[in-house]
């Protein structure tokens, strides 16, 4: 009687351990069933201020979200269960490249280890430049062209030094030397004789150092000069040229017309040209082309 019982005694000992056992594996078992799963592992933001995008994140358990680096902010940066997360830009990007602005941590309570996710954001673009900008000027209709007009031909009173003029609104330029002997205005040949063939009329500018001077177009260099004189033009010498006094490459070429076709080489945006006398005649322009082209 008395093995009997131990027996029976001993039995329950086993059930008793193997309860135990059966319920510490169950909370085990718990514990590692939660998960944690996010939508993407990159962000990729437009340019513009204010774009944004989402993600998801998949989970039973509690989470968070934090960010490091700057330039984008989350609508939720804690939960519990699935949810979905923007992420908004704080500011415009850069013109140029795409940027790295930071990233984010997401982890969940009962889940080992982290997921990140990269934030970048698309460059700016720069505005789309027009292409080329042709100015002409066409000294031949009058000397009102021009404004303020050109002062007439005369032959008492002859204007000297610099002065400004607007042309379908930008800004040019003409200078004569007094003391070269220099004088400017607005001619018509025809008054000298009747059989003077075109083009007669134009821009009269003398002697050395005088220079018509033309405008500067931002975002734009000068590509091309196209320089048409009057019938009566002598023997004079022309020089393409930086206002600043620096030099300007370029090729020469004369048109059947009788036009002098100045190519520039490496123009420097920004800056403005002329043309300037580099000898001791007269220059008469009746029409002047310049072509400007987007900077590269």
């Amino acid at each position: 009687m008395q093995t009997f019982r131990f027996t029976r005694a001993f039995a329950g000992l086993l059930l008793l351990a193997s309860a135990f056992t059966t319920t510490a594996c169950s909370s085990d078992d718990d514990k590692n069933t939660a998960t944690l799963t996010v939508g993407t592992d990159n962000i990729l933001l437009g340019a513009e201020a204010g774009a944004s995008e989402t993600f998801t994140v998949t989970t039973t358990a509690a989470w968070k979200a934090v960010a490091s680096g700057g330039g984008f902010s989350l609508d939720r940066t804690e939960g519990s269960g699935d949810a979905t997360i923007r992420v908004t830009a704080a500011a415009a990007g850069a013109n140029g490249e795409e940027k790295r602005l930071g990233s984010i941590a997401i982890t969940a309570t009962g889940v080992d280890g982290v997921k990140t996710v990269t934030v970048s954001q698309e460059g700016a673009k720069p505005a789309p430049t027009p292409g080329d900008v042709t100015l002409i000027v066409d000294f031949t209709q009058g000397a009102s062209v021009t404004t303020p007009e050109l002062p007439p031909y005369s032959k008492d009173n002859f204007t000297t030094g610099r002065h400004e003029y607007t042309v379908k609104g930008y800004q040019f330029a003409i200078f004569v030397d007094k003391a070269e002997g220099g004088k400017f205005y607005w001619i018509d040949n025809t008054q000298f004789g009747e059989n003077i063939p075109e083009p007669n009329k134009g821009l009269f500018f003398s002697k050395l150092g005088a220079y018509v001077e033309f405008p500067a177009i931002q975002g734009k260099t000068l590509s091309e000069v196209r320089y048409l004189p009057t019938t009566q033009q002598n023997d004079v010498e022309l020089e393409l040229m930086g206002a600043d006094g620096s030099e300007a490459q370029y090729s020469l070429d004369f048109d059947t017309d009788g036009t002098w076709v100045y190519t520039l080489i490496e123009a420097r945006a920004g800056i403005r040209y002329r043309i300037e006398i580099t000898n001791t005649k007269n220059a008469q322009l009746a029409k002047l082309m310049l072509v400007y082209s987007a900077v590269e």
